[in-house]
C-alpha cells in the first residue's frame, strides 16, 4: 500500500519536499502524505561524515592549508581553510550547504576520500584490503628470489657492518656441495614447482673476492633458465674495490647487468669509515676510477650512506663525481641515499632528519643536472606514500624469497646473514619442500596486524606493518613502522611550499586547489 502510494506523487512533488531544510506538515496535507515524503527524504538524502584516515596539515604563517587522505592516496589545498572550517561545523553529520561551499566542491571531498558516507566501515575497508594483499603476495607462487652469499669474507673493515665483528676464515666459502645444492634447487624450482622468473643477487662479505663461485654457478643457472625459458636477472651488491674494467666486462658477459656500490662521502671520510687495511689511502680513488671505466652494459646504483657524521659532506661528494665525470656523465651510473643504522645511536638520523635532508640532496641533484646539461629536463617528483605498503622485501612479500648463507644457512633477511640465531632453516629445509614449512611458520597474517594493534593506525594503508623483520623479532616500541609516520607533514607541506616557489619544479601536480 505504501508503494502504491508513494508511486502517486509527482516527481514535483518530492522534488519540492526536498527542496526544504526542514519538511513540515501543510495544513491541507494528509497524514499519510506526510509520513511517506518524511521516509523519502530521509532515505535519500545522503549524510555523510568526515574520513579517519584525513590529515590536516596547517601552516597559519604563511595561510597554507592541506588536506590530505591517505587512504585514497589524495591531497587538496585548503584554500582560507573554508573545507576544514565546513567540516567542523558540521561537526560529524556533514551535508551539502551552498551558503558554505560549492556542489563542486562537495563531489571533489567525496571522490578524494575525504567525506565519506555515513554507512561505510573504512576500518573493515583497511582490514580487507591487507588481508587481500597479503594473500596475494602469499600466493605468488611463480617468482624465485635468491640472495647467496658465496662469502663472509671481506677486504673492508666498516664500523658499521657485521663484517666489522669477526675476521672471517678463508673456510668461510660456499662448498662445491652447496653449490650443486643451490644448483639442483632452482632447477628442481622451475621444473616442479611452476617458477617462470628467477632474480639473484651475489652478497657478502665481498661477493667478488669469491668470484670463480660466482662465474661458475651464474653459467650453470643461465643454461636452466634458457633451457626452461625462464626470465632471471642477477645483481651484484660489492664494495667494488675488485669491480676492475676485466670484471665489469665478465659480469656482463654472464649476464649480471646490474651492481650496487657503496660510497660514505668523498675521500677521507669514506676511507676512514670504510677502512681497506690493504691500502688505507688509496681505496675511495680505487672505487672511484673502476665506476669510470666500467663496461657501459652494467647499471651501477651507488648506495651513498648518510648519518650525522657524515651528511655535511656529501654535497662535496657530488661535486668529486661530478668532477671526475661520472655523474650525470655516465649514463650507466645512478645515485640514491641510504640512511645508515648503526649500534651508535647518536650518530643514526631520525626518519624527518633523513627526509629533510634528502630533500636538500634531491634538489640539489635536479640543479647540477640541469646546469651541466644545460637544460631543464631534471625535474623532482612530488613524493607520496605507496598505498598498500611502502616497505617491500622478500621476508614476507613472495613465498619463494630466500637468503642462503655460505654454510647453508637460510635467512629471510639478508641483514640477518652471519647471525645464526635469525636463520629460519638451512639449505636442506629447502631442498625438502622448496621451503614451504617454513614460510607457513613465519609469515605474517591479519592476526598478527591485529595483536600489534595495527588496524586502528591511520598510517596502516601505506605502512603494512613496516619492516616485516622488526615486525616479528623486535617489540612493540622497537619495531621500524613505516617511514611516513614521521615525515608526511613535514614532506607534504614543504614540496607544496617549494612548488608555491618554483611551480615548474616538479613532474608531477598531484593535488587540486578547492
Amino acid at each position: 500500500m505504501t508503494a502504491i502510494l508513494t508511486m502517486s506523487f509527482s516527481n514535483l512533488q518530492v522534488h519540492e519536499a526536498l527542496k526544504k531544510p526542514i519538511l513540515k506538515r501543510d495544513s491541507g496535507q494528509s497524514p499519510l502524505l506526510f509520513l511517506i515524503l518524511k521516509i523519502y527524504i530521509k532515505k535519500n538524502k545522503k549524510i555523510m561524515k568526515e574520513s579517519n584516515y584525513n590529515f590536516y596539515i596547517n601552516d597559519d604563517k604563511e595561510n597554507i592549508h592541506i588536506i590530505y587522505n591517505i587512504l585514497k592516496n589524495k591531497l587538496i589545498l585548503d584554500e582560507d581553510c573554508k573545507i576544514q572550517k565546513f567540516i567542523r561545523k558540521c561537526n560529524g553529520d556533514i551535508q551539502l550547504n551552498s551558503d558554505i561551499i560549492s556542489e563542486k566542491i562537495f563531489n571533489n571531498l567525496v571522490s578524494s576520500g575525504i567525506i565519506v558516507s555515513n554507512d561505510i566501515e573504512e576500518r573493515q575497508i583497511v582490514i580487507d584490503a591487507n588481508k587481500k594483499r597479503l594473500e596475494k603476495q602469499h600466493n605468488k607462487n611463480d617468482l624465485l628470489s635468491l640472495v647467496i652469499t658465496p662469502t663472509l669474507q671481506c677486504n673492508f673493515r666498516c664500523y658499521y657492518c657485521f663484517e666489522s665483528i669477526k675476521i672471517r676464515k678463508n673456510e668461510d666459502i660456499l662448498s662445491t656441495k652447496l653449490q650443486n645444492d643451490i644448483i639442483g634447487f632452482i632447477l628442481e624450482s622451475i621444473t616442479q614447482n611452476h617458477i617462470k622468473e628467477v632474480n639473484i643477487i651475489w652478497y657478502g662479505g665481498e661477493p667478488l673476492i669469491q668470484q670463480q663461485i660466482i662465474f661458475s654457478m651464474q653459467n650453470k643457472i643461465n643454461a636452466i633458465c634458457k633451457l626452461y625459458n625462464v626470465k632471471f636477472s642477477s645483481v651484484i651488491i660489492t664494495n667494488g674495490l675488485l669491480l676492475t674494467p676485466e670484471i665489469s666486462e665478465l659480469l656482463v658477459e654472464h649476464g649480471i647487468r646490474k651492481a650496487q656500490i657503496t660510497l660514505d662521502g668523498p675521500e677521507t671520510i669514506h676511507n676512514n669509515r670504510r677502512v681497506y687495511p690493504a691500502d688505507p689511502k688509496n681505496n675511495y680513488n680505487i672505487i672511484l676510477d673502476n665506476i669510470l671505466k666500467a663496461n657501459e652494459n652494467i647499471r651501477i646504483n651507488i648506495r651513498i650512506n648518510i648519518d650525522n657524521a657524515n651528511k655535511a659532506l656529501i654535497f662535496s661528494l657530488i661535486d668529486d663525481l661530478i668532477k671526475r665525470k661520472i655523474w650525470p656523465f655516465k649514463k650507466n651510473v645512478s645515485l640514491f641515499m641510504a640512511k645508515v643504522r648503526s649500534n651508535d645511536r647518536k650518530v643514526n638520523l631520525s626518519n624527518k632528519e633523513f627526509a629533510v635532508f634528502e630533500d636538500e640532496i634531491r634538489y640539489y641533484l635536479m640543479n647540477k643536472y640541469n646546469e651541466i646539461t644545460q637544460t631543464n629536463e631534471a625535474k623532482l617528483r612530488f613524493l607520496f606514500p605507496i598505498n598498500g605498503g611502502d616497505i617491500r622485501c622478500g621476508y614476507d612479500v613472495f613465498r619463494n624469497s630466500w637468503v642462503i648463507s655460505w654454510n647453508g644457512d637460510v635467512f629471510r633477511c639478508w641483514e640477518s646473514v652471519g647471525c645464526k640465531e635469525h636463520s629460519v632453516g638451512t639449505m636442506e629445509d629447502l631442498l625438502k619442500d622448496f621451503g614451504q614449512s617454513i614460510f607457513e611458520k613465519i609469515k605474517v597474517d591479519n592476526q598478527t596486524f591485529e595483536r600489534w594493534g595495527c588496524f586502528d593506525c591511520k598510517y596502516l594503508p601505506v605502512c603494512s606493518g613496516g619492516c616485516p623483520w622488526d615486525f616479528l623479532n623486535k617489540s612493540k616500541n622497537e619495531r621500524r613502522c613505516t617511514k611516513w609516520k614521521n615525515i608526511l607533514e613535514y614532506r607534504l607541506l614543504n614540496q607544496y611550499k617549494l612548488f608555491l616557489k618554483e611551480p615548474g619544479i616538479f613532474k608531477n601536480i598531484p593535488f587540486n586547489v578547492l
